[in-house]
């Protein structure tokens, strides 16, 4: 019986620019019909930290570490999250048309069969490599290797990454993202959350044995011939024509908001799927939707998919029930999804976009607005509501402050905690700062939620962002306002602030705090 061929190339070192550029042209050249079913490795040089299609590089990147240490900033064709491609890592991907083997069947099939395949591809080093939904492949309980894919008519790709030397402080200093992940009890640090193949087989592994695996593991999984080969005549042409696009900030920086649109309105939430982010510029008379922008960390299905459903929006009115509708009507009526997320959350958090809005009537401002972050409850509850307790994180005290490390505040003087204790006490809350993420959870599970009033407090974005799920899991409803300055996780120290060890001092928004204190607790103010 004649086995099915598959064109091997293996492309060796380019820049990040090339790479991107190889892996839209041979998906676009598959779906024309001009080039066969293709497995290419691929390697990076300099290193690269590459966004997923859908995110935003300055959420994700810390550009300025990047730029002065030479590594190149990318955008992949592929969702997902930010990685960096050392230039010690190994790069594997497979091209073909869907329908064809390894493309049978739902996109979570597919990913289940290719990870699989890949983590066996690992095994054969004698480690135990394992396949751990969403997308990752683990070593006990390490990341080794992140993959994605992208659909677009006629032509599917599916790509990982193999890590091979440990580079731990480079991720940490030019990447926001891994820091940011990390969950409640989940790891103490990013050495327990993802591993490095030369730290666990030994001898260390050659590039040559690496490839070796793969090439055989695929080959007889996918009853498939794979044969050296080089670019076809017209990839080569294209590669030569296009790659100077992939370096262009109009590919690099693409999905990040507009500086000359002005202030949109915003949202964020957290599923098991990714983070969606939503971004609406309003048409004059802040009415309708005059462009929409989604970021995040996601899958979509086909690749397009998030340009349809922003253009979908625009012109729609800017109201929770029109919103929701527009984006389930548009679910209804095409075929793609986001992997992972139900179209009611993704209509949810563009429904939370609009909610803001009802601040506008109550003397905020639009940037005020997106710096407020809500907890089991609605921003127009606000009025009705009266607080109970004010929150304040430690990481604004000084750093030779005696409360540092423990609850409380002398009041001297010294910072902004004291000024707020003060505060606190003349519209009746009870002042509490909060020394870890442990001590928070207690204090909503012990305090918070013994009272039908709210609780008023501070935290990051990437805070909230991360554990919004963990707060709304308790019976307790509280507004959060944006801290004002560079954060742990700017500074990628996401693990020592969870235990309360951060050592740097943030700065709380003074002006925003006292707002939102003098609107719920105004009439109940001590005179």
């Amino acid at each position: 019986m004649n086995r099915k061929k598959c064109r091997l190339l293996d492309t060796r070192v380019l820049s990040a620019a090339d790479n991107m550029a190889l892996d839209n042209i041979i998906l676009e050249e598959i779906s024309s019909g001009y080039s066969p079913t293709t497995f290419r490795f691929l390697q990076f040089r300099p290193a690269a930290a590459l966004v997923g299609y859908n995110q935003d590089v300055s959420l994700e990147i810390r550009t300025d570490f990047c730029e002065a240490h030479k590594v190149d900033i990318n955008r992949r064709i592929t969702g997902g999250g930010a990685i960096l491609f050392q230039e010690s890592a190994l790069g594997w991907e497979i091209f073909g048309a869907p329908g064809v083997p390894p493309f049978c069947g739902q996109y979570e099939g597919i990913l289940n069969n290719i990870c699989s395949i890949a983590a066996r591809a690992l095994s054969r080093l004698g480690i135990d490599a394992r396949f751990r939904p969403r997308n990752d492949i683990e070593i006990e309980g390490r990341k080794i290797s992140g993959t994605g894919g992208a659909f677009i008519p006629g032509a599917v790709m599916f790509q990982g990454t193999v890590l091979v030397e440990n580079e731990t402080e480079l991720f940490l200093k030019a990447l926001r993202v891994p820091v940011e992940k990390l969950k409640k009890r989940e790891i103490e640090s990013l050495m327990q959350r993802i591993c490095f193949l030369n730290d666990i087989v030994r001898p260390s592994v050659c590039l040559a044995d690496l490839k070796k695996c793969f090439v055989s593991e695929f080959s007889e999984a996918l009853g498939m011939d794979l044969y050296s080969d080089n670019l076809t005549d017209r990839e080569a042409r294209r590669l030569e024509n296009e790659s100077s696009f992939y370096s262009s900030p109009d590919w690099v920086y693409s999905r990040s908001r507009p500086r000359f649109e002005g202030e949109p309105v915003r949202s964020i939430a957290q599923s098991p799927g990714g983070s969606i982010r939503t971004h609406l510029w309003l048409a004059p008379g802040g009415k309708r939707v005059r462009q929409a922008l989604l970021t995040g960390d996601f899958f979509t299905i086909p690749q397009r998919l998030c340009f349809d459903l922003e253009s979908s929006l625009v012109g729609s009115p800017v109201t929770r029930t029109a919103l929701k509708e527009k984006v389930i009507s548009f679910f209804d009526s095409c075929d793609g999804k986001i992997s992972g997320i139900d179209p009611q959350e993704v209509a949810e958090v563009i429904a939370e976009a609009a909610d803001r809005l009802n601040l506008l009537k109550l003397n905020f401002n639009l940037p005020e607005v997106n710096e407020l972050f809500f907890i089991n409850l609605c921003p127009q509850d606000l009025t009705g509501s009266k607080a109970k307790f004010l929150l304040l994180p430690y990481c604004s005290k000084n750093l030779d402050c005696v409360f540092r490390d423990v609850e409380g505040c002398s009041e001297c003087g010294a910072c902004e905690i004291g000024y707020f204790y003060t505060l606190a006490r003349k519209y009746n809350l009870e002042p509490l700062t909060i020394q870890s993420f442990e001590h928070l959870m207690s204090t909503l599970d012990e305090k918070a939620t013994q009272t039908d009033n709210i609780y008023i407090g501070s935290c990051c974005e990437a805070f909230y962002s991360k554990h919004r799920l963990e707060m709304e899991a308790l019976p307790a409803s509280g507004v959060l306002v944006n801290i004002d300055s560079t954060t742990c996780y700017d500074l990628g120290k996401g693990t020592d602030a969870y235990k309360g060890k951060f050592d740097n001092k943030t700065f709380l928004n003074v002006s925003l705090m006292e707002k939102i204190i003098r609107l719920v607790n105004g009439q109940t103010a001590s005179m």
